[in-house]
C-alpha cells in the first residue's frame, strides 16, 4: 500500500497539471479515495479487530489500549508539529522567544490525547462513544448535526445546565470559560507562528495582520481595534479573575462545597489560573506605568506559571475541558432512548428505562467485573425497575431475618 501511495499520486497530479494546467482536482480525487478507504477500514478491518480484541484477556486488553493510546497521541502530536512548521512558513514567522511555550503545548497535547484515548476505551465510555456515532448516522446526518449544534450552544457555550443549579456557579463558569477561550484564541496562533504582525511598507502607524503568512487585514495604531488586539490577554485575565473571585466566594460560603472540596482538585486549578492572570497583568503594569521595571523577572515568573498549567492539564481537573464535548453524545443517546423502545420490568410490567440502555448495561457490567445474572424467571438483575429492586431487597432481608429467628 505504501508503494502504491508513493507511485500513483505523483503521476495523477502530473497528468492533471499537463492536461488541465491545475493540480487541485488530483487532491480532491485523492481525498475521495482516502474517504472510501476510511469507510472500508471501519466496516471491514476495525470490526474484525474489535471482535478479536474482545477475546483477549483483560490484562492484555488494557496493555493494548495503552499502546494504542500512545500511538494516537504520537500521531496527533506529530501532526501539530507539522502544522506549526507549515503554518509558520518553515518557522520563518516563528518567534524563538516563545519556544518554551510551544514545547509545553506539545507535551500537553501528547498527554491530553493519551489520557483521552485511554479514557474513551474504557467499557462504559466506549459504549457511549460507539452508540453516539451509531445514532448520529442512523438518525440522519443533517438532523443529528443540527441537534448536536443546538446542544453545543446550550451545554458547551451557554452552559445552561449549570444555571439551573446555581446562578452564581453559572456566572463563575462563564467568566472563567470565556476568559480562557479568549486567551487560547490569542495565544496559540501567536505561539505557533500562525499569526504575526508587520508594519505597512508605506505607513509605519499601520499594522498588517498576517495569517499563515498571508495578509489577512490591517489596522491603524491608537484605535479601538488595536487596543483590543494588544490588550486582549488583559481582558481575558480580568474575566478569569472575576470567575476565581466568585468561585472562592462560593466555596467559602457553600457548606456542601466545603464538605467535598480538596486542594488538588478544587484549589490548585484556581491557584494556577490566578497566578497566570496576575503575572500577565503585571507585565502590562510594568510596561505601561513602571517603565519596564522588573519586566524580565515577571516574564520568567509568568512563563513558569503557564508551563505549570500546561503540564498539569492532562492529569488534573482541567482534563474535564476535553471530556465535556463527549457529553453531547450522551445527550443524543438519552434522547434516542426516550424515543425508542422501552425496557419493561419483569416483575411489575412497567416501563422504567430504554431497552437500548438496559441491553448496554448487561453487556458492559461483566466487562468491569460485575455479574448480575440470576436464575429463575428474571434472568438479570437489570431487568427489574428501581422500585421492584428495592422491594426484592426488602423481601430478601425479611426472609433471612425469619429464617434466622426460626
Amino acid at each position: 500500500m505504501g508503494g502504491m501511495g508513493g507511485f500513483f499520486p505523483p503521476l495523477l497530479l502530473g497528468m492533471f497539471r499537463d492536461r488541465l494546467g491545475v493540480i487541485w482536482p488530483g487532491f480532491v480525487l485523492l481525498s475521495a479515495v482516502a474517504c472510501v478507504l476510511w469507510w472500508m477500514n471501519g466496516r471491514v478491518f476495525l470490526t474484525r479487530e474489535e471482535a478479536l480484541a474482545a477475546k483477549l484477556p483483560p490484562a492484555l486488553t488494557r496493555t493494548a489500549d495503552k499502546v494504542r493510546a500512545g500511538a494516537w497521541a504520537t500521531l496527533w502530536t506529530l501532526v501539530l508539529i507539522a502544522a506549526i512548521v507549515l503554518g509558520s512558513r518553515n518557522l520563518q514567522n516563528f518567534d524563538a522567544a516563545l519556544v518554551i511555550y510551544t514545547f509545553a503545548i506539545i507535551f500537553a497535547t501528547w498527554g491530553v490525547i493519551y489520557h483521552y484515548s485511554v479514557w474513551i476505551r474504557k467499557p462504559p465510555t466506549y459504549v457511549y462513544w460507539r452508540r453516539g456515532w451509531q445514532l448520529f448516522r442512523e438518525r440522519g446526518v443533517i438532523q443529528s448535526f443540527s441537534h448536536v449544534i443546538a446542544l453545543a450552544g446550550t451545554h458547551l457555550l451557554a452552559q445552561t445546565f449549570i444555571a439551573k443549579r446555581s446562578r452564581l456557579r453559572w456566572a463563575m463558569h462563564q467568566l472563567i470559560f470565556w476568559g480562557c477561550v479568549l486567551a487560547v484564541m490569542i495565544t496559540f496562533p501567536l505561539v505557533f507562528g500562525w499569526i504575526h504582525f508587520t508594519s505597512a511598507p508605506n505607513d509605519q502607524m499601520t499594522y498588517v495582520t498576517c495569517l499563515f503568512g498571508f495578509p489577512a487585514g490591517r489596522f491603524h495604531l491608537h484605535t479601538f481595534t488595536a487596543l483590543m488586539l494588544f490588550r486582549g490577554l488583559d481582558v481575558a485575565a480580568v474575566l478569569v479573575l472575576g470567575g476565581i473571585a466568585l468561585s472562592l466566594w462560593r466555596r467559602m460560603r457553600d457548606e456542601g462545597a466545603r464538605a467535598v472540596q480538596t486542594l488538588a482538585m478544587d484549589f490548585w486549578p484556581l491557584i494556577l489560573l490566578f497566578a497566570i492572570s496576575i503575572t500577565g497583568l503585571a507585565l502590562t503594569v510594568s510596561q505601561e506605568w513602571l517603565g519596564g521595571s522588573f519586566y524580565d523577572f515577571i516574564a520568567i515568573l509568568h512563563a513558569i506559571t503557564v508551563i505549570a498549567a500546561f503540564l498539569y492539564l492532562p492529569f488534573g481537573k482541567f482534563f474535564h475541558i476535553f471530556q465535556r464535548p463527549a457529553q453531547l453524545g450522551v445527550k443524543l443517546y438519552q434522547r434516542a432512548g426516550e424515543e425508542g423502545e422501552g425496557a419493561i420490568c419483569a416483575r411489575c410490567g412497567e416501563r422504567y428505562a430504554s431497552l437500548m440502555h438496559v441491553d448496554d448495561l448487561k453487556r458492559v457490567l461483566p466487562q468491569v467485573g460485575f455479574d448480575y445474572s440470576m436464575s429463575g424467571p428474571v434472568g438479570n438483575w437489570q431487568e427489574l425497575c428501581p422500585t421492584c429492586k428495592r422491594k426484592s431487597l426488602s423481601l430478601a432481608q425479611l426472609r433471612l431475618k425469619e429464617e434466622a429467628n426460626g
